[in-house]
């Protein structure tokens, strides 16, 4: 969040609307300020003056930051003057320039309502403290009580602190960016990590029901005639055929991150991605004995998507409604035309769930709920879901009640 305020620069009388550090700013750290500390301490004793300061600026006020620990200084850290006088510091913000006041006492611009001049701090010579971005800092200073027209010698000390303070501005930004970075790569490490083990659990557990219905047939083999046993090797073959869809999938995506991929938009029947994936968990809905009741209005719901990201939403959001519905449930898929898109409604009667696990659904939880089977869960598959999504530009909504089970609605944009 931005945050300005005003200044005015008392020569032109001219009023300046600048930019202040933002909320979203790091904190100085101690080590920092530190060394911030040693610094305004050393440049004080070396020009010989009673006060380095090192001043912030604030939505309506100018705070001594920081305050050199020498005799006479009569500057207090954290004091703050409000921003109606004009001050000197207002001034170097303004122009973005040093500014050399010799003596305001003698000067027609700044003798008259003039707090320093107050408290006996008659000298002045400053200069702007800004973040990488642009965003102002405040100022470094030094303030004597005597008419002072430092040299050339104490301009250059200042403007190197100036330098050494700004240069620490940017490494703050940069270390904390570094960190943000770190936590990102994190976070997508895991949750590919995740991701992969979901998808190689649904080809493992889809090979394993292939080759245990393989031993059935062939252990009964003289029991089905011709047209029983044809029937159901294609239903295999099917099956084995999209798992081979998914494995070459898995392949493709450990390549690059998931997290990265970009959709590649082309038409997509969602009919038909729903009936693959139907197919997908063909002999899973036959143990649970679970009933898939399909209403769709059209035999054909054709968008512009991305398909592998449409059947990994799909697949996933079906999955967990038969994860987690009873033995002989019912899971009801509809697909409707709704403002112009498609919604797509897949409700289950189920376990359910409470308003806590409804809340932390599409984020990352250690803690996973089994399946009323005893399966488990990766607790990665909704997070993918909601990801490509959001990809997508489409929508996701969940209503769920304990006990009595849950409903996805997905609008995707035609």
């Amino acid at each position: 969040m931005e945050n300005f305020t005003e200044v005015r620069i008392r020569e032109t009388q001219e009023t300046k609307c600048v930019k202040i550090s933002s909320l979203i700013k790091p904190e100085i750290q101690d080590n920092i300020l530190k060394k911030w500390q040693s610094l305004v301490d050393t440049a004080a004793r070396l020009a010989n003056v009673p006060s380095a300061l090192i001043m912030r600026l604030n939505k309506e006020t100018i705070e001594v930051f920081l305050n050199s620990n020498t005799s006479g200084n009569p500057y207090q850290k954290g004091q703050q003057e409000e921003l109606i006088y004009a001050l000197y510091c207002e001034t170097v913000i303004g122009t973005q320039q040093k500014l050399l006041v010799p003596d305001a006492t003698k000067s027609h611009i700044w003798q008259h309502n003039n707090p320093d001049i107050d408290i006996n701090m008659v000298s002045y010579l400053g200069f702007p403290i800004n973040w990488p971005d642009g965003e102002v800092f405040g100022t470094v200073c030094f303030l004597d009580n005597k008419e002072n027209h430092y040299n050339s010698d104490y301009e250059n000390l200042l403007s190197q602190i100036k330098q050494h303070l700004e240069s620490d501005l940017e490494i703050l930004l940069l270390n904390r960016s570094l960190e943000e970075k770190n936590q990102q790569l994190q976070q997508a490490n895991t949750i590919r990590s995740k991701f992969m083990s979901l998808i190689s659990h649904d080809i493992r557990g889809s090979i394993g029901t292939i080759n245990e219905f393989i031993k059935v047939i062939v252990n009964n083999l003289e029991f089905y005639d011709n047209s029983q046993l044809k029937l159901i090797l294609n239903s295999l073959s099917n099956n084995a055929s999209t798992t081979h869809e998914t494995l070459e999938g898995l392949l493709d995506w450990s390549k690059t991150d998931i997290l990265q991929l970009e959709p590649d938009i082309k038409q997509v029947d969602i009919v038909a991605v729903f009936e693959k994936v139907i197919s997908f968990f063909e002999y899973t809905i036959k143990m649970k004995g679970i009933d898939i009741i399909t209403s769709y209005s059209l035999k054909r719901a054709i968008i512009h998507s991305d398909e592998n990201m449409v059947t990994v939403i799909f697949r996933n959001i079906i999955s967990n409604a038969i994860k987690y519905s009873n033995k002989n449930g019912e899971i009801r898929i509809d697909i409707d035309q709704f403002n112009g898109n498609y919604k797509i409604t897949i409700a289950d009667r189920g376990i359910g769930m409470n308003k806590n696990t409804l809340d932390k659904l599409f984020r990352y939880n250690q803690k996973h709920t089994e399946g009323t089977e005893g399966e488990s869960s990766a607790g990665i598959g909704l997070i993918i879901a909601k990801e490509f999504i959001d990809k997508l530009g489409a929508k996701i909504s969940v209503d769920s009640t304990l006990g009595k089970g849950s409903v996805f609605s997905i609008e995707l944009n035609r």
